[in-house]
């Protein structure tokens, strides 16, 4: 009896000191299953610096700094750019990358040139088995390989072109050149020389003639007047709509202006005197061209 007596005391012993470790771990674990209040309000840090969906650093950035509002950035793209493109981003140009050439061939038709008579592009009647055989196509060339393409062509002439299709901004279809050949002959499409410092000032012309007619520009705006002396009167569109109501057909005008000065490589299709007016006097008013 007093045995079990002992041994009935030290059950009892080991299940008090059992019991109380039991609960607590069972606490603990249930404390860790569940958010406490304090961490399931925490706020995620905000301004500069702060990682977001886009990632930290400069990828992914706003213009307002990493991790700010605005527009996300992609890897590669430019300031102002519209994607990872080749040589975009650059100031004035279309949006740039890969563009596929293709090589067309025919028979060079009438030269073309710009508002300022500079050579510039011909037509071209394409020959062969493509499906534009037979059609007529707008080659242009930057004005700087006028001097090479006259050397090489001219109307009547066989040629193979290289280049792509566009639209221009008058929604002309044509076929932009990026190299030709002629017989011998091959002009490939090359950055322009860099001009030559001007050591004088350009000079001052002054034409003095009658209105033969007005000059439209591919807008179909008025941009100009031609004198009776074949002198062509360049002004801006806004200021030649001024003068429509000012300067009729028939009417005397003086021009003081600058001769178009002509880079190198350009030429121009027909010499012609064309003026950047900068003072008209009609019927003894001046007007300062601004």
């Amino acid at each position: 009896m007093e045995v079990n007596a002992k041994t009935i005391a030290l059950a009892l012993i080991l299940g008090g000191l059992i019991i109380p470790r039991s609960q607590a771990q069972t606490s603990a674990i249930g404390a860790g299953s569940q958010p406490t209040a304090a961490a399931s309000n925490v706020t995620p840090p905000e301004g500069p610096g702060a990682p977001g969906l886009d990632g930290p650093g400069p990828e992914g950035s706003g213009p307002d700094g990493p991790g700010g509002p605005g527009p996300q950035r992609r890897p590669g793209q430019h300031p102002g750019g519209k994607g990872g493109h080749m040589g975009e981003g650059r100031p004035g140009g279309p949006e740039s990358g890969l563009t596929s050439l293709t090589t067309v061939s025919g028979t060079v038709g009438q030269l073309t040139a710009s508002d300022d008579f500079v050579f510039d592009g011909f037509v071209l009647n394409t020959t062969g088995k493509s499906s534009a055989a037979g059609s007529a196509t707008t080659v242009k060339f930057p004005p700087h390989l006028g001097q090479q393409v006259q050397q090489s062509i001219k109307s009547g002439s066989s040629v193979r072109v290289t280049g792509f299709s566009e639209t221009s901004p008058a929604g002309e279809s044509i076929f932009r050149m990026t190299s030709l050949t002629a017989g011998k002959s091959t002009v490939v499409d090359t950055p322009p020389a860099l001009p030559a410092p001007e050591t004088t000032a350009p000079a001052l012309v002054t034409e003095t003639g009658k209105v033969a007619d007005y000059r439209l520009g591919r807008d179909g705006r008025v941009n100009g007047f031609v004198l009776d002396n074949r002198t062509v009167v360049r002004v801006p569109p806004h200021v030649a709509f001024q003068l429509t109501n000012l300067a009729k057909k028939g009417s005397t005008m003086t021009v003081q202006g600058y001769p178009l000065p002509l880079r190198t490589g350009q030429v121009q299709l027909e010499k012609t005197n064309v003026l950047r007016a900068s003072v008209l006097t009609i019927n003894g008013q001046q007007y300062l061209v601004r």
